[in-house]
């Protein structure tokens, strides 16, 4: 008895869709063995009948053999490669078959050579055409294996070729042509059945990979997921979380009456007049109910169902269910929580807030102070970013507050500055969560805002403390080693020059012994302001302790340049200064040095303005300096 072959079934992790079509059409050539065997045999019997009278009967009967005995074992081979099919690769079977195709053909083929009592080459050239309509037939079946096509191709053409060759006069050249016709439309014809053939399997591998990636997400889904048809068959399938929702066993449940998931059979019917008019228009319908497990308990289930056929519900619906007893019960707790919530909101500092589904403001509570000091009327019915009397916030932090809104996610800290009804700045850090109604559908924003005015300004001012000098409230080394790193950048990248005038007021230390450091403090906040009178926008006059100061230029083209401003530094300092009854007057010794002449980093050029200056100073002051090397 002959065993069916193994069916393709579902293939192993990272088969090709190539290599299963490769198997199913060797599975195609095994399971045409029997019948091609089968053809062959009584083709090769009406050509022996035929020719009977015209070949020596030994020899007819010794091809008739082979060709019978070639016939049979196609069968065998069926029958064998039924039985053992997994033993071996798909490309034994085929090599295998291939063989025998080979050996069938070049049985065909040695009919060419059987001596014929034909004077006029008529009965050969019958039996070229038979030959060829055994190839051609033969070409439908072996489609599938062009291993074994042209094994089987092969040998019938090498002994009719030889055959014609050995042929002299004006048929052979006739029986050439007709040979080489009737090869290319052999070659087309297999041709054609091949790609019809490989089309077919490759499609089916097609939809039977997307089918399984379908049943894979079908069974791993979260939600419960059930096909309904109308009466009698109900439940057409389900998947397994499902059967688990509703507490029945996967068999248990196929063909059940949707009612029985119901507390009663009332909001059953409710359900299907509710939802039938957007089910036969095409639209998915949604609902939240409470359904009811088959030990008798109930929960809160969130439904969505959809036609398979808008129009036709007899094609079925699918519903979609998710358990959110627990969800809901968590909502309610929180809707209590933030009643709770607004009432210490309103014993706060903190502005409760609310926002619609388009983010827009729609509601505003707290204290009374704070709310009389913001805007907010002006800002009902506005978002956040729309707003005139919000700024304060730079594009990409707008851009992801923007973004985090419509990805309805909650934030944290959000900063920015409102205009008050007094016209003063205010800071507020806002944080906020979104709110979702019982259906779960997305219903806007709420959080809260808080003042943080007095906590910005109060950065603002330690800031400027840590990088200015207290008393002229010029920038102090640190903000100025930074300016100068920053300038040495873009001189490099620019190819720029950078000067550096460190200056040291001649006749301080008496005034400060004489008139005291209320006197002394007053000079060097005058100094101050005179050199930021002298110097450019984009210059920095620094204060680097006691009576030293630095000049900054940057982007300076020659050192001519930062000499003519330390002479405009001279006349400047020079002019008395008035303090009431007194009258104190300064000088100054300036040390210059320059980038990259004279040093590459911010402490090089320090150092040797530094030197430059005490040069001057250790000559009699008053003067200007420019760094040398052997100074």
């Amino acid at each position: 008895m002959l065993h069916k072959l193994p069916p393709a079934g579902i293939p192993p992790s990272g088969t090709s869709i190539a290599t299963l079509t490769h198997a199913d059409c060797l599975r195609q050539i095994i399971r045409t063995a029997p019948a091609s065997g089968l053809t062959i045999i009584a083709g090769a019997m009406l050509v022996a009948f035929w020719l009977k009278d015209s070949v020596p009967g030994t020899l007819l009967g010794t091809w008739l053999g082979c060709i019978l005995l070639l016939g049979f074992l196609r069968f065998a081979f069926a029958s064998w490669a039924r039985q053992h099919f997994d033993r071996h690769g798909v490309a034994f079977w085929e090599s295998a078959y291939a063989v025998l195709t080979g050996s069938t053909g070049l049985a065909w083929g040695a009919a060419a050579w059987l001596p014929l009592a034909d004077p006029d080459q008529s009965k050969f050239f019958f039996l070229v055409v038979v030959l060829f309509c055994i190839l051609l037939v033969g070409s439908s079946t072996l489609a599938a294996s062009m291993r074994a096509f042209f094994s089987f191709s092969m040998g019938i053409a090498l002994p009719l070729v030889a055959r014609l060759l050995s042929m002299e006069g004006e048929q052979a050249v006739k029986l050439g042509f007709g040979v080489l016709l009737m090869a290319g439309l052999m070659a087309s014809v297999a041709r054609a059945h091949r790609r019809t053939l490989i089309s077919a399997f490759t499609q089916r591998h097609e939809l039977d990979e997307l089918l399984q990636q379908q049943r894979a997400i079908f069974d791993s889904a979260g939600e419960g997921i059930v096909f309904l048809k109308p009466k009698p068959d109900y439940v057409v399938s389900c998947n397994q979380r499902f059967a688990e929702l509703f507490g029945y066993t996967h068999q248990a449940i196929l063909g059940m009456q949707p009612w029985r998931w119901h507390p009663d059979r009332a909001q059953w019917k409710t359900l299907v007049a509710a939802s039938i008019p957007a089910l036969q228009a095409g639209y998915p319908f949604h609902q939240v109910l409470r359904l009811q497990r088959a030990d008798g308990s109930q929960f809160w289930g969130d439904v969505t169902g959809k036609a398979m056929l808008a129009g036709d519900l007899r094609a079925g619906t699918v519903w979609v269910i998710s358990d959110i007893t627990e969800k809901r019960a968590a909502e309610a707790a929180l809707r209590v929580s933030e009643a709770r919530f607004r009432e210490l909101v309103r014993l706060s500092s903190d502005l409760y807030w609310e926002q619609d589904e388009a983010f827009r403001f729609t509601y505003f509570d707290g204290s009374e102070e704070l709310r009389s000091r913001l805007p907010l009327n002006r800002i009902l019915g506005y978002t956040r970013w729309q707003a005139q009397n919000i700024s304060g916030v730079r594009e990409h932090y707008w851009q992801e507050h923007i973004r985090q809104h419509e990805a309805h996610v909650p934030f944290h800290d959000f900063v920015y500055q409102v205009t008050g009804t007094d016209g003063k700045p205010y800071w507020m850090n806002v944080s906020g969560n979104p709110r979702f109604d019982d259906a779960g559908n997305f219903v806007g924003y709420h959080g809260v805002a808080s003042d943080i005015t007095l906590r910005i300004e109060s950065e603002e001012r330690y800031r400027h403390l840590a990088y200015h000098d207290p008393l002229t409230q010029l920038p102090n080394r640190r903000l100025l080693t930074d300016r100068l790193e920053q300038s040495i950048r873009e001189a490099v990248r620019y190819h720029g020059k950078i000067a550096l005038l460190l200056l040291d007021l001649d006749g301080f230390k008496q005034i400060n012994d004489q008139h005291g450091h209320a006197a002394g403090d007053l000079v060097l906040a005058v100094v101050a302001e005179r050199l930021r009178e002298v110097v450019r926008e984009a210059d920095t006059v620094a204060r680097m302790g006691g009576d030293e100061f630095v000049v900054l230029l940057p982007n300076i083209s020659e050192i001519e340049g930062a000499i003519n401003v330390a002479g405009k530094i001279h006349g400047k300092i020079r002019q008395p200064i008035i303090d009431g009854e007194h009258r104190y007057q300064v000088g100054t010794s300036i040390g210059i040095s320059l980038y990259p002449v004279h040093g590459q980093t911010p402490d090089e050029l320090l150092q040797h303005a530094d030197h430059a200056m005490y040069h001057g100073k250790s000559r009699g002051g008053s003067s200007t300096r420019v760094y040398e090397a052997a100074a």
